[in-house]
């Protein structure tokens, strides 16, 4: 037979001829079958009608036909009672390559048909169904479909599923052998697509279906194979979900049913590019992964004794498109005590957050392991990050030097703010955990005096009932906070919803050392003038039952402290009451004790040490808030007030002296020098140069001088004025001679010193500049008269003839 001829009998090509012929009242068909076809005519369960079929002259309620004859019904609307299958077998040897394309039977149409295409490999290969031209959509068994033609198929063990036209499943592979059918109802056109079937590779799941999503978002489901019974016996399934670029696909889970099983475990099992990903049926599913995959759903071994369901599954798959992804490896293997905890802020935003390809709302990298973290569609601000670290000490030995508390460097590729950095401190046993501010200390923050800071710590007992000891924060008084106990949590968290990240210094630097009396001890170094408030442990919920509390306050020692108690609460005790103590650092002597809420202010002088103990309360809470305040000392202010006076004192005699000093230089200065005309030819200067004495030197010296060319402008009148308004400068004046004279005594002896015997008021004598030259008198005896006078004699030498001023 030929290739044509292979074809026709593979894919069940019918041809049948009817005619209706009426023999008494009763309709008759004539059917012509085809080889390698097989026709079923059955009568239907739940019709209620008396009908046969009848052929050679016999009835019954069902008949075969293998080749053509003509068939008899004994009622008017057999339509009504049977039902037809079409059968055709097909069996793949070496090749197995063609079309099937049913076949449409006019006379037959009022029938409900069925075809059916059993089909069979030889070898251990599948066979593989192509519907690429329409694709096929799996529903439920009791769905109908909207063009009322439904497929299914099935294999000798089970059914895989039903299906309707037009989906996202575009082939099967089916190991061995199965069988196709098509179910069209009555009275209804046949309006089939056609379908390959060819020979397809070895396989060791009874059945793949391959589904492409769509490029646009979609959702799909699918069933397990006997949906809704049971999932046969150790049996597998497999879907192949081709996804395309740039969507990212979700299985959830919407209804299951698991056995109990005596071997083996039912499971979900995913195949992820080279890796494989297994859950279980509670577990949730493949979230958001990009790319294709395969899911196969893995049957035990059923108790077939028990009472429990067999395996189900209804499933779901959503493909949606999305944008930027970042991919992110962090690597802790280093970090055994490091745990890093990521969630969404906004839980229905696009944002998607993956963990080694499986999307979560949350996310927690584990410690000690290579873990990989995507971020699809993600910002900054979306994701929000907690970082968890243990220290642990289980000797001094061990940890003998202190630990720094600072925020733990992440790898860039991690998205997200850090809003909060936990530290678990485990010392040993009967230690203390010793807490010390780095590089600045620490202000308790208290209602009402919130810190200006952007990181608020909290420091907490972890055991017995996660006792808040209180919140801190930088720049401070509180230098070291001491605890007596071995188990405790140190988180810190901005206040302004800033990241963490961005801190890079420490906070803290934590030691475990020996234990103490106390339950707490807190040094503080208060500063002048800026007030610090110290709060009991747990405030404002109280103090702990039999709780003890020390604040170690030092200062300088010219500075005083004033303690005040601004909040007290108010308890009622069983036993005895709660106290506070108060005493000098240098003497163990108790300054100051109350037992009561009626505390008074105290000044304190030194160092001191305020203790508090807490009772069994009956009634109400232990919680005081104390106040320290430093201010200058009354003995230092005594002091300061004393120098500042001693210091103006000196200053004031210090100025009265050098006042007193040029006022006496001053009156040392001698009177103005006038020029005097001697007729004697020798012109002197009165005062304490003396007489002048001629010598060889004096050859350049003049023999007279002409006042009048010298003083006489200062005697005239009236002063020429010059363009503006003042007295001329460096013009010539004739000398007019003086308003009166007095004649020189004739008999003047020369040599001889005569007082001036001229008018008591000279006339002023203008400033000159002193020249260079030299004194009319010796130089000998212009030094003498020089260290006389302190050097103060102004002297001109004059050259012969007039001169004009320069």
């Amino acid at each position: 037979m030929g290739l044509l001829g292979d074809v026709l009998i593979l894919f069940g090509v019918f041809y049948s001829s009817v005619r209706i012929i009426s023999v008494s009242g009763d309709p008759t068909l004539t059917i012509n079958v085809y080889s390698d076809s097989t026709i079923h005519i059955n009568r239907h369960t739940a019709s209620q009608l008396k009908c046969d079929i009848c052929s050679q002259n016999v009835c019954q309620s069902s008949l075969t036909l293998s080749r053509s004859m003509d068939v008899v019904f004994n009622c008017s609307q057999p339509e009504e009672v049977f039902r037809v299958e079409i059968v055709k077998n097909i069996v793949c040897t070496s090749t197995c390559n063609g079309t099937i394309t049913p076949e449409a039977y006019p006379s037959l149409q009022n029938f409900t048909r069925t075809f059916t295409w059993n089909i069979k490999v030889q070898s251990r290969n599948a066979f593989c169904l192509n519907f690429t031209r329409a694709g096929l959509k799996q529903i439920q068994p009791t769905e109908q479909c909207q063009d009322k033609h439904i497929y299914s198929v099935s294999t000798t063990t089970a059914r895989i599923g039903t299906f309707c036209r037009q989906g996202t499943i575009k082939s099967m592979q089916v190991l061995r052998e199965g069988r196709v059918s098509l179910q069209v109802p009555g009275k209804q056109q046949l309006n089939a697509a056609s379908f390959a079937v060819s020979l397809g590779p070895e396989i060791t799941s009874p059945a793949i279906i391959s589904v492409t999503l769509p490029e646009k978002p979609s959702s799909q489901e699918f069933f397990s194979p006997n949906y809704p019974e049971s999932f046969p016996d150790d049996d597998l399934v497999t879907w192949a979900f081709q996804v395309p670029h740039k969507y990212y696909s979700t299985v959830n889970i919407l209804n299951s049913t698991k056995p109990r099983c005596e071997k083996k475990d039912t499971r979900v099992e995913y195949q992820l590019h080279s890796t494989t990903l297994v859950k279980q049926l509670s577990e949730p599913q493949l979230s958001e992964h990009q790319g294709s995959f395969n899911l196969s759903l893995q049957n035990c071994h059923v108790d077939t004794q028990s009472s429990f369901p067999g395996l189900t599954l209804h499933f779901k798959i959503s493909a949606l498109q999305r944008g930027r992804e970042v991919r992110c490896t962090v690597d802790l293997k280093k970090e055994k005590r490091l745990l890093i905890h990521m969630k969404k802020k906004k839980p229905k935003s696009d944002c998607i957050l993956k963990l080694n390809s499986q999307a979560q709302e949350t996310v927690t990298v584990p410690p000690s392991l290579v873990s990989h973290i995507s971020f699809i569609d993600c910002q900054e601000e979306d994701l929000l990050i907690t970082i968890n670290k243990t220290i642990s000490c289980h000797s001094l030995r061990e940890c003998s030097s202190p630990e720094p508390l600072g925020v733990p460097a992440l790898e860039k590729c991690i998205m997200g703010i850090v809003q909060e950095v936990r530290w678990h401190l485990y010392g040993p046993q009967n230690g203390t955990v010793e807490l010390l501010g780095s590089g600045a200390n620490l202000q308790q923050s208290l209602p009402g005096h919130t810190c200006n800071n952007t990181v608020l710590l909290t420091v907490s007992e972890n055991e017995p009932k996660g006792i808040t000891v209180g919140q801190f924060c930088p720049q401070g008084a509180i230098q070291k906070i001491q605890i007596n106990v071995t188990n405790i949590t140190v988180s810190a968290s901005p206040t302004d919803g800033k990241n963490l990240r961005q801190i890079t210094s420490s906070f803290l630097h934590v030691s475990f050392t020996k234990s103490i009396k106390e339950h707490y001890i807190f040094t503080v170094l208060p500063k002048k003038d800026k007030p610090v408030l110290l709060a009991t442990p747990a405030w404002p919920l109280g103090m702990k039952a039999y709780g003890t509390v020390s604040w170690f306050v030092s200062f300088p020692g010219q500075l005083e402290a004033h303690v005040s108690f601004p909040n007290v609460s108010q308890l009622t005790c069983k036993n005895r009451p709660a106290y506070i103590k108060l005493h000098r650092q240098q003497s163990q002597h108790k300054m100051y004790i109350w037992q009561d809420q009626n505390l008074k202010d105290v000044v304190v002088t030194e160092n001191f040490y305020l203790n508090m103990s807490n009772c069994l309360p009956v009634k109400g809470a232990f919680s005081v808030v104390s106040q320290v305040t430093l201010h200058t000392g009354k003995s230092m202010v005594l002091t300061i007030v004393l120098s500042v006076v001693g210091v103006v004192l000196l200053l004031t005699a210090i100025i009265l002296a050098v006042f007193c000093i040029m006022r006496k230089k001053k009156r040392k200065q001698s009177a103005p020098e006038v020029s005097v005309y001697n007729p004697n030819n020798h012109p002197f200067l009165p005062g304490l140069h003396g007489i002048p004495q001629e010598t060889e030197e004096d050859f350049h010296l003049y023999q007279s001088i002409d006042d009048h060319m010298v003083y006489g402008h200062l005697l005239k009148d009236c002063v020429e004025m010059n363009d503006f308004g003042q007295p001329a400068v460096s013009v010539y004046r004739e000398f007019i001679g003086p308003t009166e004279q007095q004649p020189l005594t004739e008999d003047a002896e020369v040599g001889v010193y005569r007082p001036f015997t001229g008018s008591q008021s000279a006339p002023d004598v203008p400033d000159v500049l002193v020249w260079s030259g030299k004194n009319l008198v010796n130089k000998d005896k212009q030094k003498s008269e020089e260290e006389i006078s302190g050097g103060d004699s102004v002297q001109r030498t004059w050259k012969a003839g007039p001169q004009e001023d320069e």
